[in-house]
């Protein structure tokens, strides 16, 4: 990815954010919002820590497993390049951190990106998965009230998730005739040099899959990836409270399942799309008003990227990560 595309993307996504961040609170009671920003109970916040740093533990234990048939990976090697990840992918555009995190452990390790970057999809497959299973949960008290196309969005959602995974196991179990199958279509067109580059590149993928060929090792992945979310459920609930809110239990569930809707629309950490998911639902779904669920999003958002912002950018600067590896990275992916 070029500089001068990065910088274009960066700046569709500042504006927006700027514009969804406008057209949701013009329309809100700003007296009702003030009221309710003016009443948190700040000490109550410092609860979304402990949770959300454990959830960022268990991330880095499960891409330990997922890292494990390729090479065994210590605790500290791995958590520093997770979280310079999400801190890339939470200010940047286009997944950069995926790459930049494969990039910054294959430094770290000398496993091929490609194969680190195996792992990274795996692991976010299976944050996908947890993620459609609990929107499922979550929202089985409210389907009456959902619209269909939100019904047909979940199924879907999840339907594409498994298939990403299907894809993953068949390139892993069948190795060589699924990356010469997934190229064949470049062949037919004639662009051999294409092939050859990406066959060589999803054989190095394939090597990153090694997990799911244990049983073991999938059951522990997903079990850890139930494990994040819950954390990140726990993280949500004490912003209820610190607000003052009204509160059921699925309310923080919800709350995430709404924010990672939002940030399918790629801007800065999410900035005015997750504000205008929260804020268009809530009120519909829950018992909030507006202004409740427009302070909701801003506490919210805060308290979940502004701690992974400040931990990702001293792991970065601990890697020694410079810019350059950030818009280059994707680039030299095949090549490692």
């Amino acid at each position: 990815m070029s500089r001068r595309r990065l910088l274009l993307q960066l700046a569709a996504g500042v504006a927006i954010a700027a514009a969804t961040l406008y057209l949701t609170y013009r329309s809100l009671d700003l007296d009702g919002l003030t009221a309710v920003l003016k009443n948190v109970r700040w000490p109550l916040l410092l609860l979304v820590l402990p949770f959300l740093g454990l959830s960022y533990v268990f991330r880095t234990i499960q891409w330990q497993i997922l890292l494990a048939p390729v090479r065994r990976v210590g605790f500290s090697c791995a958590v520093s390049p997770l979280l310079a990840g999400f801190m890339i992918n939470s200010v940047l555009p286009a997944r950069l951190g995926e790459f930049a995190r494969a990039l910054l452990l294959s430094r770290r390790t000398g496993i091929p990106a490609a194969s680190s970057l195996a792992t990274v999809v795996l692991s976010r497959i299976f944050d996908g998965l947890t993620l459609t299973a609990m929107s499922l949960v979550a929202l089985a008290s409210l389907w009456d009230h959902l619209d269909p196309p939100v019904r047909t969005g979940l199924i879907l959602a999840g339907a594409g998730y498994v298939l990403v995974l299907a894809f993953a196991v068949s390139i892993r179990v069948w190795r060589a005739r699924a990356c010469a199958l997934s190229v064949a279509p470049l062949r037919w067109a004639g662009l051999h040099r294409a092939a050859d580059r990406f066959e060589s590149l999803l054989l190095s993928f394939a090597d990153g899959l090694a997990v799911l060929r244990s049983v073991r090792d999938l059951v522990l992945v997903s079990l850890f990836a139930i494990l994040v979310w819950t954390c990140l459920v726990l993280s949500a609930a004490p912003v209820f409270f610190a607000l003052s809110l009204p509160f059921r239990w699925y309310y923080p569930a919800l709350v995430l399942i709404l924010a990672a809707f939002g940030m399918l629309i790629p801007t800065p950490a999410g900035t005015g799309t997750v504000h205008a998911a929260l804020t268009a639902v809530l009120p519909a779904v829950t018992d909030l008003t507006a202004p409740q669920a427009g302070g909701l999003a801003l506490v919210f958002h805060v308290t979940q990227f502004l701690p992974i912002i400040a931990a990702g950018l001293a792991a970065a600067l601990r890697e020694g990560l410079r810019p350059a590896d950030v818009v280059d990275g994707k680039q030299g992916m095949p090549g490692r």
